[in-house]
């Protein structure tokens, strides 16, 4: 079987898992399994695709939700964003991508909030909106670096490294 078959499989599924082993508002290990996969998955459609799939999964499963689109709009943005800044797998650029990543899914998820389940549309609202979300914010963060940090210790034990320095490895 092809090695970019299993890896999707396999991505997938941890994906999957990570998304309906947590109650449906913990997403870190989600966002923590996005980060790391984007070193592994050189192509930033097959993650979309698989992202969406897994989410897809955990809404049919949790049910769906007139916010889900902004749920989908953060991983899209978010995707996006760490495709853009690939570099070498690293602790240290995963957690500036979980910085960047938490940032974009707590502003896009409480905007979607606010638009789909308000019944006044104001600045005031708003704010307190994201005021109020503040300790889920932080929360997701804190748990997101966590799940981070365990999946370099996990892939730094099993000495699992990155398609790109396979690759280069085989060249030299």
């Amino acid at each position: 079987m092809n090695i970019r078959i299993i890896l999707f499989l396999i991505t997938t599924s941890l994906l999957v898992i990570s998304k309906l082993a947590s109650n449906y508002t913990n997403v870190s290990p989600f966002i923590a399994l996005v980060i790391v996969s984007a070193y592994f998955i050189e192509n930033k459609q097959h993650l979309l695709i698989m992202v969406f799939i897994s989410q897809l999964i955990s809404d049919i499963y949790f049910g769906f939700h007139s916010s889900n689109f902004f749920v989908y709009l953060s991983y899209f943005i978010m995707i996006s964003i760490i495709y853009i800044h690939q570099v070498e797998l690293s602790l240290v650029s995963s957690l500036i991508k979980s910085i960047h990543s938490n940032i974009i899914f707590f502003f896009v998820s409480n905007i979607g909030h606010f638009l789909t389940f308000n019944n006044t549309y104001s600045l005031t609202e708003l704010t307190r909106l994201f005021i109020q979300g503040i300790p889920f914010g932080l929360n997701l963060f804190y748990s997101t670096i966590f799940f981070v940090l365990v999946i370099h210790a996990i892939l730094a034990v099993s000495k699992i490294q990155p398609a790109c320095v396979r690759s280069a490895r085989k060249i030299n």
